[in-house]
This record gives structure tokens, C-alpha cells and sequence, in this order.
């Protein structure tokens, strides 16, 4: 499915959009791993001790990392891992034939016993290969009464200590001699299901301690029958019972491994100037590891790491424009934005790596995280998608970038995800151009908090952690004001509808809705209120308000070519369409969505407002012509082709197209009522809707059902609103 849904995309993509989106794909990835080589900080220095030091010696001096490095102490990590392994328990598990068997077998020795088969009893032990007369002959001599209590608590008995688990004494100590007093169980529950448990040995049941304890058992609860009944009881139970839990080595082992790949490596990393060994303390196997390791590396980076970096960054990015693929509704708008997200990933990893390096060559005490320029890029596209779930994607793939910098510690990834994340929450808080000061302001406070955090966790002198404190405030405010001049600029160069543009193109004193009142004002009315019904009902289902308002105000702007032969432009002196013949008034009424899309793309709407311009008619018929071509034609019906009363559109393919559709024929259909009320405007917008899922116009909008009941109840507390009443006023 996600293989389809690419190749459907690609299909967007030009050949030359193809060529710089390979190569700038590429290039991200390169740059991405370039840059912890060529930055300073990867010239390698080597540790000189005074002399030759074992474990256990004191240190004669101070040892100081000479560079930020990150290595694995396989011997550690061999360590950890084999504790991690041996504290895995011993694994039994519930061997449910055997316990079928001994309930199964129980249950035809009981039957045998009170004659309810025609097999004896000593029969049915000699199948089972227990050879006992005995207590059979025991049980058989009681009265009839004890019999049937013996048996009858026989079964019992054995259902209880099958569920409590029965153990093979010798497992159990060859675990012991392993030094495990606790062991990982399988139990039987009442109703025969199996869960797992971990439980202490000594509190476990084993095949040799049944007899004692069901006399201990019987004696707490059967006592009133009789001590030689709850003897004979534990002597049988003990002759049919046998071990239904035991050791599973193979499963043990497997958890031992599993618990053993899980444990993370031991991973050592040093900042550069970081302590290794202080003066005057015990000298540990690790601290001369660390040494070694250190003088032992090499200037490049090797082969394996640097395939790993590949294919992290790789993955990432990859995520990222699938996740675009997923989120964004315009799939002809993917190819803009992933070619602007990697070109702008590209920018941010060249600034970054200019201001790393200026840095350290000019100073060895700055904390570099709270600076680095990855904020802008999530920021921006949070604004340019109108999705913050787009912002979130970015802002994880640029801190994934940041994890390959040697200047990175080991919270930078998590510090500068908080911190991008946050700010891409307070994005969108309204459409005015002033609601960034707001964001801008929360984001730094959240920034300069959450670098408080980390600054204390990474136990930064005070002068650093105000410095970060500063340093990001900075970094959150340069980048919204770097957000406010660059976003206004690819609004109008890539004709983006963020939600700032929208909102300006929702003004009605455009020049183009100026001309639609005036010759067509009657059209001009209908936009509006289509426009206001829209947006009311677009906010209800969750879906874009300010594109839906805006493809309200402008579906109809078609009509300021031809606007007598619009009933809502007719002033009553007679209908223009009385002179013309129902094919040409067809032909007329469709024309108005092709000059509608001309026009809005003459005056630089955005292609999704133009998207709805051309769909909100879709593909349905213009039932009125269509019928009077059918009477004035009552011999030649069949000569009426429906598809020339039929507009030449697409249905509408988003549901900000779908609501402008349905508004439109609320709005205009809604006119026609007399008296109306709520239950009128109920069924009239009931059966709009009908109307065009028998004509499939919605097939493709993504509409719910739920969906359009919100948009109905929407559209009726809009119409109530449109035509409320007045108390009439006394003419004096």
C-alpha cells in the first residue's frame, strides 16, 4: 500500500523536480556525515601519563579527555550483559497433557468407583500403569454416602492441586544448586487458562509433598468427614497425580539471550576537558580502557560507523517524506515542499556547521546546543503546511541531524526536540501577522526553561547556565523574526496558502469580489453567506476553515461575466434564459466554473482555493434545464443527452471542496422555502445531501457520515441565523 501511495506521488514530480530531489537528498545525507569530520574538534590528540599505572595504583595526576569522543567498553558491556542474563529466572512451564491426563484419568477412576461405567476401577489404573488395590478396595468398602463424598471431593481435590502446579522435586533442586530461590512459573488458573508468575520455591507444591498436603488441605476445610476419609482422599490423590510443571531449559535460555541483546552496550562518552582520573584516587581497569581507547583512534571515522550514520540519516529522512506523503491532502504539493525541506535542511546544516567551527576556534567555554539555528525550518513549515504534525516530523529529523555533531552531549537530541516541539505547539494560535510576537514570545519562555533543565542536569557552572538561558531566548527570537520575513516571500513566490494568506484573501474588499458586487449583487450575497456557512461547518468536522471561507467567497466569481443569467442577479423584469434554448442556457450556467478558475488564476489564488472553484459543482447535472429539455421535447426524449446538461468538472476531492458544494446548493436552494423553520430546513438539507451521494459527488471528499450530520446541524443554525425576525415596529 505505501509502495502504491509513492509511486502515485511520484507521478507529480517532473523530471527536473526528480533530478533535485535525488540530489539534494543526497546531499543532506553527505553533508550530515561531513561534518563531525571536517569540524575542528575531530583532530585527535593522545593522553601521556607520567608513568606506567595498574589497577589499584593512585594517581599521581590529574588526566583530562583531550577530545570528545564516544566509544563502547566491550568489556563492560560483556559484564552488564552476562548479569543481565543470569538475572533471568528459571523458566517452568505448564505441561497441559499431563495435566489433561491426570484430570481425565481422575475423572474415569471416580466414574469406575460409584459404578457409573462399565469399566472397574482396578481396570482403569491398570491402563494408566498403576498397579494399586488397595486403596481401591478401601474406597469401594465405604457406604454408599462416604463413597460418593470420597469421590466426589476426590475430583476436587485433584483440580486444586492441578492449578496450584505440581513440581518435580529434582528440577527444582538442580535450580537451587544454580542459586535461584525464585523461579518464573506458568499457572493454571479455575477456568484452565495459563498465566505467568514469579514465585519463591519454597512455597512451591512438589510430587512428593502432595500427601501432606492435602491432609493439612482436608483437615482446615473437609475435617466433618472424618480424618480416615481425608487420608484415604490424599492417598489416592497422590496415586494418580504426577508432576504437571516443569523446567523448559530451551525457553530459560532463550530469555537469557533475549535479556542479554536487550541490555544496551556500555557506552562511554567524553566532552572534551572532561576529568578521567583525579589526583590522588584509585586507578580502575576502565579509566586505563578509557585511555587506551582514546589514544588508540583513529583521525577518520570508521567504515561500519560511517554506514550506520548513512543509513540513520537515510531512515530519517525517508520518514520524513513519507510522513509528508501521508499527511498532506495536495499531493501535487509534495514535490514543492520536499525539495524546500531538504533545500532548507541543507541551509541548516551549513549555518550550523559555519557556527560551530567559528566557535570552536574562538572559545572552548561555550555551551554550543542552545545555538544551533534548528528551530526556523519546523517553525516554517508548520506555517507553510498549516500542519503541525508536518512541524513535529521536521523538527525530529533536523535533532536527529544534530545527534551525528561531535559538539552534541548526550541530552542535545532531547533538548533540542523539547524545544522545537513546544514552539511548533504555539504555531498557528490565530491568523494575524502580530500572534507571532505571541508565539514567539511562549516559545522562549519554554526554550529558556527547558535549557535551565538540562543546563542543571548537566551540571553547568552558573555562568554557563545563564549564558544558555540567553543564548537560547536569542535563538527563538531570531528565528521568528527570520519566519516573518522569509514566509511572507514564499507565500507570494510558490503561491503557498498558509493560514496568514488565507486570511488576507478572506478580506471582501478585494478587487475581484469588489467587481462581483457590483455586477452581480446579488451573487455576491450568496458568497458571503455560502462563506460564512462554510466556515462554520469546516471548523465542526476539523477540516481547513480559512481555505473552506476562502473557496466560498471566490467559487462564484465565474459569474461576473454573464450575471443576468443567474436567478439571484434577476431583478424580476423577466428571465434572460426565456430567449435561448435549454442546451445554450446549460452551456451558459457550466461555463461559469471555467471562467471562474481562469479568473482566480489571473489574480494568483492559490491552486487549492482554485481546486474548489472548479469542483464545487463537480460532475452533477443541472437538473432544471435538463427536465425542461425533456418536456419541450416530449417525442424525441430520448434526443436529450444528459451529458450536455452535465457540468465538465471533477467531484469534489478534499472536504473543504465537498462543504463548499453542499453550502452552495443550501444556500441557494434555501431561498425557495416559504415560512421556513428548523424541521424544513432539516429536510431540505437531508435531501441535498442524499441527492449527491446518489449522484457521487462525494464518493472522493473523505467525508463520514458523522461529518455531514455536523455539517447539516451547521448549515440549519446558519440559516436560522440568516433569516430571523424582527417585531414589527408601530408605523407612528
Amino acid at each position: 500500500m505505501i509502495n502504491q501511495m509513492i509511486k502515485d506521488v511520484w507521478a507529480y514530480f517532473t523530471n527536473a523536480q526528480k533530478i533535485a530531489f535525488i540530489a539534494l537528498f543526497v546531499l543532506s545525507i553527505i553533508l550530515g556525515l561531513l561534518i563531525p569530520v571536517l569540524l575542528p574538534n575531530s583532530s585527535m590528540r593522545q593522553i601521556e601519563l607520567s608513568r606506567s599505572y595498574v589497577p589499584g595504583e593512585l594517581s599521581d595526576e590529574d588526566v583530562y579527555s583531550p577530545q570528545s569522543v564516544t566509544f563502547i567498553d566491550e568489556i563492560a558491556t560483556e559484564r552488564v550483559r552476562r548479569d543481565a542474563s543470569q538475572a533471568v529466572l528459571p523458566y517452568f512451564s505448564v505441561n497441559l497433557l499431563s495435566t489433561l491426563q491426570t484430570v481425565n484419568l481422575t475423572r474415569s477412576y471416580v466414574q469406575a468407583l460409584n459404578m457409573n461405567s462399565a469399566t472397574s476401577p482396578y481396570a482403569v489404573l491398570r491402563d494408566a500403569g498403576i498397579d494399586d488395590t488397595d486403596i481401591t478396595n478401601r474406597i469401594l468398602n465405604l457406604s454408599t454416602q462416604d463413597r460418593n463424598l470420597v469421590t466426589g471431593l476426590l475430583e476436587d481435590v485433584v483440580k486444586i492441586i492441578l492449578t496450584e502446579g505440581v513440581y518435580d522435586s529434582s528440577e527444582l533442586d538442580s535450580v537451587m544448586d544454580d542459586g535461584y530461590m525464585e523461579i518464573t512459573t506458568e499457572r493454571i488458573d479455575p477456568h484452565y487458562d495459563v498465566y505467568v508468575d514469579n514465585v519463591s520455591i519454597s512455597s512451591l507444591l512438589m510430587i512428593e509433598d502432595i500427601y501432606e498436603y492435602i491432609i493439612n488441605y482436608g483437615f482446615d476445610n473437609y475435617r466433618e468427614i472424618g480424618d480416615s476419609n481425608i487420608i484415604l482422599i490424599a492417598q489416592a490423590v497422590r496415586m494418580l497425580s504426577k508432576a504437571n510443571v516443569s523446567y523448559d531449559a530451551l525457553e530459560t535460555e532463550q530469555m537469557r539471550e533475549n535479556a542479554a541483546i536487550s541490555t544496551p552496550p556500555v557506552s562511554i562518552r567524553l566532552r572534551e576537558g572532561d576529568l578521567i582520573i583525579a589526583r590522588d584516587t584509585i586507578i580502575t581497569e576502565q579509566d586505563l580502557r578509557i585511555i587506551d581507547q582514546i589514544n588508540n583512534m583513529r583521525v577518520y571515522i570508521p567504515l561500519a560507523t560511517l554506514l550506520c550514520d548513512a543509513i540513520l540519516l537515510f531512515t530519517i529522512l525517508a520518514f520524513a517524506i513519507v510522513y509528508f506523503i501521508s499527511c498532506i491532502q495536495y499531493k501535487y504539493r509534495i514535490p514543492l515542499y520536499s525539495i524546500l525541506f531538504l533545500s532548507g535542511l541543507i541551509f541548516i546544516l551549513v549555518l550550523s556547521y559555519l557556527l560551530m567551527r567559528w566557535i570552536l576556534s574562538t572559545s572552548d567555554s561555550i555551551t554550543i546546543d542552545p545555538l544551533l539555528p534548528f528551530l526556523f525550518l519546523p517553525v516554517i513549515f508548520t506555517c507553510i503546511t498549516n500542519k503541525r504534525r508536518i512541524g513535529f516530523a521536521v523538527g525530529f529529523v533536523t535533532a536527529g541531524f544534530a545527534v551525528l555533531f561531535p559538539t552534541s552531549g548526550k541530552y542535545t537530541f532531547f533538548l533540542l526536540l523539547v524545544v522545537i516541539e513546544a514552539s511548533v505547539l504555539f504555531v498557528r494560535r490565530g491568523t494575524n501577522r502580530i500572534d507571532v510576537i505571541y508565539e514567539a514570545f511562549y516559545s522562549a519562555l519554554i526554550a529558556a526553561f527547558a535549557t535551565a533543565v538540562f543546563s542543571l542536569i548537566n551540571g553547568y557552572s552558573y555562568a554557563t547556565f545563564a549564558s544558555n538561558i540567553v543564548f537560547i531566548i536569542l535563538n527563538v527570537l531570531l528565528t521568528y523574526i527570520a519566519v516573518s520575513v522569509i514566509l511572507p516571500l514564499l507565500e507570494k513566490f510558490f503561491n503557498l496558502p498558509t493560514q496568514f494568506r488565507l486570511h488576507e484573501l478572506s478580506y471582501t474588499d478585494s478587487p475581484t469580489l469588489n467587481r462581483l458586487s457590483q455586477v452581480a449583487q446579488g451573487t455576491f450575497n450568496h458568497v458571503r453567506n455560502v462563506a460564512d456557512m462554510s466556515y462554520s461547518a469546516a471548523k465542526a468536522i476539523g477540516a481547513d476553515a480559512e481555505l473552506t471561507r476562502v473557496g466560498a467567497l471566490y467559487h462564484d466569481i465565474g459569474k461576473s461575466e454573464h450575471p443576468e443569467y443567474f436567478i439571484e442577479n434577476q431583478s424580476g423584469k423577466g428571465n434572460a434564459h426565456d430567449d435561448l434554448n435549454n442546451n445554450l442556457s446549460a452551456a451558459i450556467i457550466k461555463s461559469h466554473v471555467k471562467l471562474g478558475v481562469e479568473k482566480g488564476r489571473e489574480i494568483g489564488l492559490p491552486q487549492e482555493v482554485l481546486d474548489i472553484i472548479s469542483q464545487h459543482h463537480g460532475n452533477d447535472i443541472i437538473t432544471y434545464f435538463f427536465n425542461e429539455a425533456k418536456k419541450n421535447n416530449p417525442d424525441g426524449a430520448s434526443l436529450v443527452h444528459e451529458e450536455d446538461f452535465r457540468y465538465n468538472s471533477d467531484i469534489p476531492q478534499t472536504p473543504e471542496a465537498a462543504i463548499v458544494m453542499l453550502a452552495d446548493c443550501t444556500e441557494a436552494a434555501s431561498r425557495t422555502l416559504k415560512n421556513p423553520n428548523t424541521q424544513k430546513y432539516d429536510r431540505l438539507i437531508m435531501s441535498i445531501i442524499i441527492s449527491k451521494i446518489n449522484h457521487n459527488q462525494l464518493s472522493a471528499s473523505k467525508l463520514t457520515l458523522t461529518d455531514l450530520v455536523k455539517i447539516k446541524d451547521t448549515f440549519i443554525r446558519s440559516l436560522i441565523g440568516r433569516d430571523h425576525q424582527r417585531i414589527e415596529y408601530d408605523k407612528d
